[in-house]
């Protein structure tokens, strides 16, 4: 068969809401390996917030970011932070609305006071409960304040969280310049991804077929949320998992099941990969 270039979505498609890999699918992406196709992740998370546990499932590379960052076998072969402009406009947006909001860079995850506020009440929330969450995810917050000039990080992409605004609302306020879609992590309240108008998970999957001097004919993509679109749009299959978004189910070439539900496995099935 002729090799094929798999990209996976993280949060509820390689992994359920336990943020851990299924059987099937560590077995599924194991076999598919053995039979001479590659497997990346393609996720809206940035590169530091990828635990090596996913890594070491066995990956040929990593599209982090929504696609600003893209890395193949260890080694950073693209990455497009926004500009100092942009990383201005936005943080003089969001804080004139008084927003809490996280800003991601490949390395750090800063947060303002008001984000911290709501993470750590978040996080008291879950353990009084005994509700799982992403620990890792909370683990990396480092306060915004402590930075100098913030609008000169390598910013990939700014996330809002317990907003008092619609995500429609902010999305029209920022068309222009920003892409604006919901969080693809479960964060409190309303809350949404921002990022330069343009980069997506498609732009980075092209990047990696290029660098690899593949064709876009091979390439397959399986996701669950609204920042899928594009990558289910780029790749010549595009797969939406049982548990996703109605409007990406609406053109995924195919609907798998749940991500608890062998969906994964089931996917690659149904492809041959394995």
């Amino acid at each position: 068969m002729q090799k094929k270039y798999i990209f996976l979505d993280i949060d509820g498609t390689l992994v359920g809401k336990d943020g851990d890999v299924p059987l099937s699918a560590r077995k599924a992406i194991r076999e598919a390996r053995q039979n001479g196709h590659k497997v990346f992740i393609a996720t809206g998370r940035s590169r530091c917030q990828i635990p090596e546990y996913l890594v070491a499932v066995g990956l040929d590379g990593i599209v982090a970011s929504a696609g600003a960052y893209v890395e193949l076998d260890g080694k950073m072969i693209w990455h497009r932070p926004m500009t100092e402009r942009m990383n201005m406009e936005l943080l003089s947006y969001l804080n004139d609305k008084q927003m809490e909001i996280m800003v991601e860079t490949n390395d750090k995850l800063l947060v303002n006071a008001g984000g911290r506020k709501t993470s750590y009440a978040y996080i008291r929330e879950c353990k009084e409960n005994h509700i799982p969450y992403n620990k890792a995810f909370y683990d990396l917050i480092e306060p915004l304040e402590g930075i100098e000039n913030p609008a000169k990080l390598a910013i990939n992409k700014i996330l809002y969280v317990n907003s008092p605004y619609d995500n429609a609302m902010i999305r029209q306020d920022l068309a222009e310049r920003y892409t604006v879609v919901e969080c693809s992590l479960e964060l409190t309240g309303n809350s949404g991804e921002i990022s330069e108008k343009g980069m997506h998970k498609g732009k980075g999957i092209g990047m990696v077929i290029e660098y690899l001097g593949a064709d876009m004919e091979d390439t397959i993509a399986i996701g669950d949320g609204e920042n899928d679109m594009e990558m289910l749009q780029a790749a010549y299959v595009g797969i939406a998992m049982g548990n996703a978004n109605p409007q990406l189910k609406k053109i995924a070439d195919y609907v798998t099941t749940d991500v608890q539900e062998d969906g994964l496995k089931n996917a690659f099935v149904q492809y041959h990969l394995i």
